[in-house]
């Protein structure tokens, strides 16, 4: 958020979680495939947007489209990924800016009789609990508990006139099958 005179960004780095986004999808493909971007229009979803290009770049795997602008709701998502599999039918592989968009699109996919490889971002539960079924080979989840205990903790020193770094990284998870039980048993802890 653009606060004016703020002293600190407490979050996660929008562009590296990208980047990580784009290495574990690309992991499930092969130089040449094609992906779709789904993506919202945010600084945050642009500068993931460029990190998951980075690293897919890097590799050789090709946009084979961007789908900008679309809303975190369901049914917008299911519209774009109809569009994309009508137009775009060689896809291999799909991200999209948030876990939200990532489940429809998965959705999407599977009432369409498509299995590919679907990355979001966020660590949401039910994104983790298909990757933990083997629905899904993973996602990249912020840490927003971190990002709490780290901004109480820079409140802290700012009021004790410490000085604290204007730019404070509380990390990004790589979520795949076998690690994501771990998450879960966190996330419903913290949730109760």
């Amino acid at each position: 958020i653009p606060l004016e005179n703020k002293t600190s960004y407490i979050g996660s780095d929008n562009y590296e979680l990208g980047r990580k986004a784009g290495a574990l999808l690309a992991s499930e493909l092969q130089p040449g495939d094609e992906v779709a971007l789904i993506a919202l229009t945010s600084t945050a979803s642009g500068d993931r947007v460029r990190g998951v290009k980075s690293s897919l770049e890097e590799v050789g795997i090709k946009i084979a489209t961007e789908k900008v602008n679309v809303s975190n709701e369901p049914m917008p998502v299911k519209k774009a990924m109809r569009e994309v599999l009508r137009n775009h039918s060689n896809i291999k592989g799909v991200f999209a800016t948030t876990d939200i968009m990532a489940l429809s699109a998965f959705e999407e996919l599977e009432d369409q009789g498509y299995k590919m490889p679907v990355i979001g971002a966020d660590g949401i539960i039910e994104m983790v609990e298909l990757v933990e079924e083997g629905k899904l080979s993973g996602t990249v989840a912020q840490n927003p508990y971190d990002m709490g205990y780290l901004s109480a903790q820079a409140a802290i020193n700012v009021a004790k006139g410490k000085t604290v770094d204007t730019f404070i990284d509380s990390g990004v998870d790589i979520i795949i099958q076998g690690n994501g039980e771990e998450r879960l048993t966190f996330l419903q802890k913290i949730l109760k």
